[in-house]
């Protein structure tokens, strides 16, 4: 008797997950009975790291008020994980909405933000230009052309270069270069839309399929249970 009893709470265990579907990425959500909470700490860090946001450098740091001074690493709950993907994915809601809507102001937010915080484009872009050998090339030399801004590439490579390094070779300072730039000229890299999308947004990636939808439904799923 026991023994039939156990199988019973087996099968009704199994039944449930089966009606209840998988809760395991990103496209599972649902809001209903799949949420952010439900998603592992890792799938969660991705939901940030698709919008070029690191969790726990860019994203919890700012969300959580913290007077530990000790330097030691900081470790995160799971629901903090949960309250960061959220963020993240209201902040895509609402850039998408902008770059329909209004997409002056959303460039002059670009453009304060790269202002204030430029270390942080430059780690966004040297991530990404790693990413794509090809990539990496054409921006090098574009930089190595930018005529216009002579000055700060030779300043820049001349401080952060090694004797025989190229830009090419260090990614990370191109990044930064390219921040640098695009401080004061915000379209320098408007060429490369295309390419940079794709990196974000992985090959399935359609610039023309992800703008024809309807504002009203951005972010809707989010809106209609998460905030």
């Amino acid at each position: 008797m026991q023994l039939f009893k156990i199988l019973l709470v087996l099968q009704s265990i199994t039944l449930f997950h089966l009606v209840r579907g998988a809760c395991e990425t990103e496209d599972d959500l649902n809001f209903e009975d799949c949420n952010l909470i439900d998603l592992s700490d890792v799938v969660l860090t991705g939901i940030c790291n698709r919008i070029g946001l690191d969790m726990v450098e860019h994203v919890l740091p700012t969300l959580i008020d913290d007077d530990d001074s000790s330097g030691e690493k900081k470790v995160y709950t799971h629901e903090q994980y949960a309250m960061g993907a959220e963020e993240c994915i209201m902040v895509e809601a609402e850039m998408e909405r902008l770059a329909m809507e209004d997409p002056e102001e959303l460039e002059r937010m670009e453009r304060e933000a790269m202002a204030e915080d430029p270390d942080i484009l430059a780690e966004i872009i040297s991530d990404v230009l790693q990413q794509d050998a090809q990539l990496l090339k054409d921006v090098a030399t574009k930089i190595k052309d930018a005529a216009d801004h002579a000055d700060i590439v030779k300043d820049i490579t001349e401080g952060m270069l090694s004797e025989g390094e190229t830009l090419e070779d260090r990614p990370d300072v191109l990044g930064y270069l390219v921040a640098t730039i695009m401080v004061e000229d915000p379209s320098f890299l408007d060429e490369f839309d295309a390419q940079l999308a794709e990196e974000f947004y992985g090959e399935d990636y359609d610039s023309e399929d992800d703008w024809d939808e309807d504002p009203d439904d951005i972010g809707h799923e989010i809106l209609e249970d998460e905030l």
